[in-house]
């Protein structure tokens, strides 16, 4: 065992001394996480919410004006029967339905319930429902205010109210008022409930600002990252470096879980470093729940470090390796989501990137972060990429086998 931690000592060191790397490993993917978060979080969001008016009330239609200036939600009006379906398919956050007698409630004071349909465990959806909640008690106060103060007057101006007595010209603004408070304790209310109900899907939350950059720049510069162990690895295989190391006691199974332990440690220390920023430079909530946080970020590393063996065996020119990791840390992060959310996308853009690993480990720190995903919430995400770096690795060691028997 000693004899690979002497690879791996050997590996980091001579990495370390690589001041490009650090910059491509660390400020570059600060710097872009920084920039492009600035620049999507500057464009202000207000989260699609489907709205059916089957009332036509004053009071319902007075409700939609009230969403309408809302900063929270934007309000699509559709038809009752695509209510249910725009929610399914992740084009609003949420639905609300205002019912048949839902002004006739609300002027007799009796109770009526508007049910908000929304994405399962959705933070959107849940910012969307609170939005709805404030809309319907500024209506309730503010019928119940214009009310009282037209009850209010009325009782002065006939000399109905004793505490005036009997002559209107003791009518001061302070009298006013207080009839008006009086009126309005005095007035019923009506009972008007917000029911929200999960849709079925739980599709995470639209990601923005930090949210969608920080762990899309994560996941984006640890495959572009693979340049420098990956290169550095085939160049000993070139220069015959790992075949002299053959002649020696350290067996092919050390060399190989040297090379690999290197690589996991390198990107692993890599990922510390950019979620801490993240987390404390831009307020990314990764430590939501720290185990669900390391559980991802082992995978990701044992992903990365089985394909950079992988790809340190199949080129024999280190442009060519330059090459193929620049076109699959661009590609990959591209469909995976690390540029843009795939919530934004058509569902079959979002199957295609879900065929990659890297959209399953998106998945789980936006999880972390957005939804407060667990240990056991992350733990498909986790499967997808083991099983990924399992297949990565097999071919790796059978490269390396072909390699040493040419």
């Amino acid at each position: 065992m000693s004899r690979v931690w002497t690879v791996v000592a050997k590996d980091l060191l001579q990495t370390s001394r690589d001041r490009m790397a650090a910059i491509f490993m660390v400020l570059m993917p600060l710097a872009f996480t920084a920039f492009l978060g600035v620049v999507i979080g500057g464009v202000e969001e207000r989260y699609p919410v489907a709205v059916a008016d089957r009332d036509a009330s004053p009071q319902s239609r007075l409700l939609v004006r009230e969403l309408r200036r809302s900063t929270v939600v934007v309000v699509r009006s559709k038809a009752v029967g695509e209510v249910d379906a725009e929610v399914d398919d992740q084009h609003v956050v949420a639905g609300l339905v205002i019912p048949p007698g839902f002004g006739a409630a609300v002027e007799a004071g009796r109770e009526v319930e508007l049910t908000v349909v929304r994405d399962a465990g959705s933070a959107a959806g849940q910012s969307a429902v609170a939005e709805i909640r404030r809309a319907v008690e500024e209506i309730g106060a503010a019928r119940r205010t214009t009310s009282a103060a037209i009850a209010g007057v009325a009782a002065v101006l006939k000399g109905v109210d004793s505490s005036l007595g009997p002559s209107s010209s003791e009518l001061t603004p302070e009298r006013l008022s207080s009839v008006v408070a009086d009126r309005l304790e005095g007035l019923p209310s009506s009972a008007i409930e917000v029911r929200s109900v999960e849709a079925g899907g739980g599709s995470l939350a639209v990601p923005s600002g930090f949210d969608q950059t920080s762990p899309g720049m994560i996941v984006n510069f640890i495959l572009f990252g693979l340049v420098t162990p990956a290169g550095a690895l085939m160049l000993e295989r070139q220069s015959g470096t790992l075949s002299r190391l053959r002649t020696t006691c350290i067996s092919r199974l050390e060399l190989i879980t040297g090379k690999a332990v290197g690589m996991f440690v390198l990107t692993f220390v890599q990922q510390v470093v950019l979620v801490v920023a993240g987390a404390l430079g831009f307020g990314v909530g990764y430590f939501n729940d720290p185990g669900a946080l390391v559980l991802v970020m082992v995978s990701l590393s044992l992903l990365v470090a089985c394909l950079g063996l992988l790809l340190a065996t199949l080129f024999q020119s280190e442009q060519a390796l330059i090459a193929a990791a620049v076109l699959l840390s661009m590609g990959w992060s591209a469909l995976s989501g690390a540029w843009f959310p795939l919530e934004i996308t058509g569902p079959t853009f979002s199957a295609v990137g879900h065929a990659l690993p890297t959209a399953w480990i998106l998945d789980g720190f936006r999880g972390i972060s957005l939804r407060g995903w667990g240990v056991l919430d992350v733990l498909p995400a986790c499967g997808v990429a083991a099983g990924w770096a399992a297949g990565f690795l097999g071919l790796a060691v059978w490269r390396f086998r072909v390699g040493e028997q040419r």
